[in-house]
C-alpha cells in the first residue's frame, strides 16, 4: 500500500466464550483510542471478511481456548475461512498482526486456539507486529500479568507505525462508539408481554413450555429442572450433542431499580429508541417498533453480571466530582479500571459477586449516566446454551437446568439470570429459542457402531440422555454417572434402571455423600471397572464422551484413564499419546463448562 497507515485501519477481533477475551479486547481498544487511534472491535465471526482482505492494515486477535482445544463459538466461521486450503499464501501480506491467548496450562491443549490462529495468519502472509502472548490462568501473576506486558509491547509497536499519534489523558471522556438516541416525537410505547416481543435475527423459533418439573428431592440444596419445550411450528431439527439457546430477560424489578437510580432517564424510558450503531448481540435486538429504553434494559442490558474492568474505565467519567465524596468515588471507580488495582477490583466485584446494578445503586447519589453512552457502558445479555437432553424430534426439545441460587459473602441471595427465569416459567408460557448445531460425531468410518463410554456427573448427564435415547438398541452403551445421594439428586434413575433391565444400557452410578460409600466419584468408579474400560478402549475402539463441570473432574477422569492404560503395559508417555490420538480421531470427546 502506498498510503501511510490509517488510524481507522486497526482491527481488534476477539473469540470469547465467557466474556474474558472480549473484555480484554475492549480494554485494549480503549487504550488505543486514548492513543488517538480508532480501532474496530468485534468478534471474529462478526468482522466482514472483505475488510480483512481490503481495508485492514493492523490486526490484533484476542482469543480464549475452550474445553480441550476448542475455539469459541463466535470465532468458528472466521477460523473456518482462514483454514481454506485454496487461499493464496500472500492473501494477507498487507497486514501486520499480533495475538493474545487466554489459556489454562492444566489442560493438555493449552492455548491451542490462539496458536492455530497465529500460525495460519503467518502462512497467509501476515507479518508480526509484536510477538504472540499466551497467558496462563494457573500462573501466580494470572492473565493480567501477561496482558500488561503484552499491551505495552502492542502500544510501543503501534507508536512506531503511527509516528504522528498522540496520547490523551485517561480522565478525558471520549465520544461514544455506539450511537443511540430517543425519538422525542414518538408516542409512549405500550407495555409488551414477553410473548409479543420479537427479535430481528433469523433462525429463531417460538416455543411453548409443556413441562417444567423439579427433578431433585424437595429437601435437596439444589433445584434441578427438567424442561420440555414444544416448537410452535413443529419443525425442529437436532441430534445428540446439539444445544438449545435461550434468551433470558431481566426481571421487571431490576429494570425499575436501574431506571430509578438514574431519574433523568425516567421521562423518556418508554419513548421509542433509534439505534444507529451497536455492538454484536446474538439473536439480534428486539424489533425497532418495540425498542424503548425500558425494553432495551429488560431484554438486552446485562445489569446482573459482575462488572469488569472495561465497565469501570467508562463509568468513572459519569461521577459528579463537585463534592469531596464525589471526588473520592470517582477516584475509586477509576482505580478499579487499572491493572495495578486488580486485587481491589476482585475484592469489590468478583469475590462478593456484586452485580452491575448493585454497583450503580451504590454510587447513584453522585452518578449520572448519559443515555448516549448506555451501549458503550453496559455489556449485553449473552445467549445461554443448554445441552439438549432428548432424542431427535420435530416437535419437542428437552433440557436439564440446575437453578443457580446462593448466598454471597455480603449475605445477599444471588440468583442466576437465566435459571431464575427458567424456574419462573410455567406450562403454557412462550419463549424464544434456537438450536445450535454441534461438531460432535458419534460414529467412526471403520466401525459404524462402536461402544460408547459416557462419563457425566450431575447435570452433565443431559447430552448423555439424548445420546442414550437415540442410540439404545443400536450400540453398546456404558454410563458412569455421579451425584451426591441416590435418593435426592439421582437424575432420571427410573429411566436408567428400565433401560438396564432391558439390556440396553450398562449403568455405573456412584454417590459422593452417601454414608458408607467407598466409591464416591466417577473417576473412582472408572478405576473400579478398569478391566471393562480397558477392553472397551483398546479392543473395541469405544468412543469416550466426558461431560460436566470444567473443574477437576475432566482432569481426574483423564488421569484415571492413563493409569488404566498403564496397567495394560503402556508407558505413561504412550498412554498420554494414545488419548491424544483418540481426541484427534474423535474418539475422546469432552464437553465441559
Amino acid at each position: 500500500m502506498t498510503a501511510g497507515p490509517n488510524v481507522d485501519s486497526v482491527a481488534i477481533l476477539y473469540g470469547s466464550e465467557s466474556g474474558n477475551a472480549q473484555d480484554y479486547a475492549y480494554f485494549l481498544a480503549r487504550k488505543l483510542r486514548y492513543n488517538s487511534l480508532r480501532p474496530t472491535v468485534c468478534s471474529l465471526d462478526s468482522f466482514p471478511l472483505k475488510s480483512l482482505v481490503t481495508d485492514i492494515q493492523y490486526l490484533i486477535v484476542v482469543c480464549s481456548t475452550t474445553g480441550q482445544g476448542e475455539v469459541p463459538r463466535n470465532s468458528k466461521k472466521f477460523i473456518k475461512f482462514l483454514l481454506k486450503k485454496k487461499l493464496p499464501d500472500d492473501l494477507l501480506n498487507h497486514i501486520k498482526f499480533t495475538t493474545f491467548g487466554l489459556g489454562d496450562s492444566s489442560y493438555p491443549k493449552f492455548n491451542y486456539a490462539i496458536k492455530k490462529i497465529h500460525i495460519r495468519l503467518r502462512q497467509l502472509g501476515c507479518k508480526e507486529l509484536c510477538p504472540r502472548c499466551e497467558s496462563d490462568e494457573q500462573s501466580p501473576e494470572g492473565i493480567d500479568g501477561y496482558y500488561a506486558e503484552w499491551e505495552t509491547s502492542v502500544i510501543d509497536a503501534l507508536q512506531k507505525e503511527f509516528p504522528n499519534i498522540y496520547s490523551i489523558d485517561d480522565h478525558v471522556l471520549l465520544p461514544p462508539v455506539f450511537k443511540m438516541n430517543v425519538k422525542e416525537d414518538g408516542f409512549d410505547a405500550t407495555e409488551d408481554s414477553d410473548l409479543s416481543i420479537t427479535r430481528r435475527s433469523k433462525g429463531l423459533s417460538i416455543g411453548t413450555v409443556v413441562k417444567n418439573e423439579r427433578k431433585t428431592a424437595e429437601g435437596h440444596f439444589q433445584d434441578v429442572r427438567h424442561m420440555i419445550v414444544e416448537d410452535n411450528e413443529h419443525n425442529l431439527s437436532y441430534i445428540p450433542g446439539d444445544t438449545l439457546a435461550l434468551y433470558p430477560p431481566n426481571d421487571d424489578r431490576s429494570v425499575d431499580l436501574l431506571l430509578e437510580s438514574q431519574p433523568h432517564w425516567l421521562p423518556f424510558a418508554d419513548k421509542p429508541l433509534e439505534i444507529e450503531s451497536a455492538p454484536d448481540v446474538e439473536g439480534g435486538f428486539i424489533d425497532s417498533s418495540q425498542l424503548t429504553l425500558r425494553s432495551l434494559i429488560k431484554y438486552h442490558l446485562d445489569v446482573m453480571s459482575i462488572p469488569r474492568r472495561s465497565f469501570f474505565a467508562l463509568l468513572h467519567h459519569f461521577v459528579d466530582e463537585s463534592t469531596e465524596e464525589g471526588q473520592r468515588e470517582k477516584e475509586k471507580l477509576y482505580e478499579f479500571s487499572t491493572l495495578a488495582e486488580a486485587e481491589d477490583l476482585y475484592d469489590y466485584a468478583n469475590r462478593p459477586r456484586r452485580s452491575i446494578l448493585e454497583t450503580i445503586m451504590e454510587f447513584e447519589k453522585n452518578l449520572k449516566i448519559p443515555l448516549e453512552y448506555v451501549l458503550d457502558l453496559f455489556p449485553l445479555i449473552k445467549v445461554r446454551l443448554f445441552s439438549i437432553a432428548s432424542k431427535s424430534s420435530t416437535d419437542t426439545v428437552e433440557i436439564i437446568a440446575g437453578i443457580v441460587e446462593y448466598k454471597t459473602i455480603l449475605r445477599r441471595i444471588r440468583r442466576g439470570l437465566c435459571t431464575k427465569w427458567i424456574k419462573s416459567l410455567k406450562e403454557g408460557d412462550s419463549l424464544v429459542f434456537s438450536i445450535h448445531k454441534s461438531n460432535l460425531s458419534f460414529s467412526l468410518p471403520d466401525n459404524p457402531n462402536p461402544p460408547i463410554l459416557m462419563v457425566s456427573p450431575g447435570t452433565g448427564v443431559a447430552p448423555m440422555k439424548s445420546l442414550i435415547e437415540q442410540k439404545a438398541g443400536q450400540q453398546e452403551l456404558h454410563l458412569f454417572y455421579g451425584c451426591r445421594f441416590p435418593n435426592k439428586d439421582y437424575l432420571f434413575q427410573e429411566l436408567w434402571e428400565t433401560l438396564e433391565a432391558k439390556g440396553l444400557l450398562h449403568m455405573y452410578p456412584c454417590f459422593s455423600r452417601e454414608p458408607g460409600s467407598k466409591v464416591k466419584y466417577v473417576q473412582d468408579k472408572i478405576f473400579v471397572e478398569q478391566k471393562t474400560v480397558a477392553k472397551l478402549i483398546l479392543e473395541e475402539n469405544a468412543i469416550v464422551f466426558v461431560c460436566g463441570s470444567s473443574g477437576n473432574m475432566p482432569r481426574q477422569v483423564r488421569m484415571t484413564l492413563v493409569e488404566i492404560l498403564k496397567k495394560t503395559g503402556l508407558e505413561e508417555a504412550d498412554a498420554d499419546k494414545y488419548l491424544l490420538r483418540m481426541e484427534d480421531s474423535g474418539r475422546y470427546i469432552q464437553e465441559t463448562w
